[in-house]
């Protein structure tokens, strides 16, 4: 991700070609596919956090790099 998100993540450029709630979507269902194998994948369980989070917050149209509104400090609010 930080190879092809990365420079966005520090530009603030979320322009959406992957939205978050997407990115929720397809993590629960990666998750439920996962436990119907009794598969344990943790960070398969965080990433569908904080997506869930974007959401939450009103951000789930950004792109998936506007994760980083969440983990990058000082942030809080998407946009520049």
């Amino acid at each position: 991700m930080l190879a092809t998100d990365g420079e966005d993540m520090q530009k603030r450029d979320h322009g959406c070609f992957f939205s978050a709630a997407h990115a929720a979507k397809d993590s629960g269902i990666a998750l439920k596919l996962a436990k119907a194998q009794k598969l344990n994948l943790p960070l398969a369980t965080a990433t569908l956090k904080q997506y869930s989070r974007m959401v939450e917050k009103g951000l789930g149209e950004l792109d998936k790099s506007g994760i980083a509104e969440l983990t990058f400090k000082g942030r809080g609010k998407a946009g520049k």
